[in-house]
């Protein structure tokens, strides 16, 4: 009776570590590291590793399984749908670097593809949010501008239209107050003729902005500094007819007061 008991004592032990063995083989082939992948996987397997991902919230791991599928699978139906995703996922993760990388393969693999315009909405963003990321570099911004540019170009009745508008009103004002910050450093440096070369190109070449006011205010501030009094008068009237309650404006009359010229 005794040797029985410890029979079916052992084989009980074994069917649980069957059981386990077998459970954490399974467990093991459903979570593949995107690096395990290979072309023995299929793709909607891989896709549904990706998406299993997203949805936790690990969305660099997910764009990452999402581009196994353009590695083993290119051209194919899924490889087009896990590309769209990869732009996507990267773009939540914030690796607009790998986002704006999976969104040229497959802008040149697909791009009559009804995803086109998503994944070109995504890379535009990811300009745009980088500006403020990226300190005083102009690069962002400007892609930003180019981009989304073309976004409205291809897709003028999208529903995203206003968001790329917005996004570039936002880029072309970082551009401009980084020349307003270039203008004030040759003050600094004692350089006004160079300060007012640009303050007359950014009021020259700008139609609106929430930077204008301080323009005219540095233009009369370069004009005193430089003796061209007749010049910086003009442009005090100019401001108290454009900018009324500006604070600015307020200051500019203050400036010109203390030159003597009021």
């Amino acid at each position: 009776m005794k040797l029985e008991r410890n029979m079916v004592f052992l084989f009980g032990l074994f069917k649980i570590f069957t059981t386990c063995s077998l459970l954490f083989l399974l467990l093991s082939c459903s979570n593949k590291l995107p690096s395990e992948i290979n072309e023995n996987n299929k793709p909607e397997d891989i896709i549904k590793m990706g998406d299993e991902a997203y949805q936790k919230g690990y969305f660099e791991r997910a764009g990452d399984y999402y581009l196994e599928v353009n590695t083993y699978f290119p051209y194919s139906v899924e490889d087009e749908l896990a590309l769209s995703k990869a732009v996507d996922a990267y773009y939540k993760a914030g690796k607009f670097e790998d986002s704006r990388l999976a969104s040229a393969k497959f802008l040149s693999l697909y791009p009559e593809s009804n995803r086109a315009q998503q994944v070109l909405y995504f890379r535009s963003k990811g300009y745009c949010d980088e500006i403020d990321i990226i300190e005083r570099d102009q690069a962002a911004a400007r892609e930003c501008i180019a981009s989304f540019s073309a976004f409205q170009k291809l897709y003028p009745k999208s529903s995203a239209k206003k968001e790329a508008e917005s996004n570039m009103r936002r880029a072309r004002e970082f551009l401009i107050g980084q020349q307003l910050n270039v203008g004030k450093y040759y003050l600094k440096r004692n350089n006004p003729t160079a300060a007012m070369r640009r303050f007359k190109k950014i009021k020259k070449t700008t139609k609106v902005s929430s930077f204008l006011p301080e323009v005219s205010y540095r233009l009369i501030e370069s004009f005193l500094i430089i003796g061209l009094f007749n010049e910086a008068l003009s442009e005090m009237k100019y401001m108290r007819k454009k900018f009324p309650a500006s604070d600015w404006t307020n200051e500019a009359s203050n400036l010109i007061a203390n030159s003597g010229l009021d």
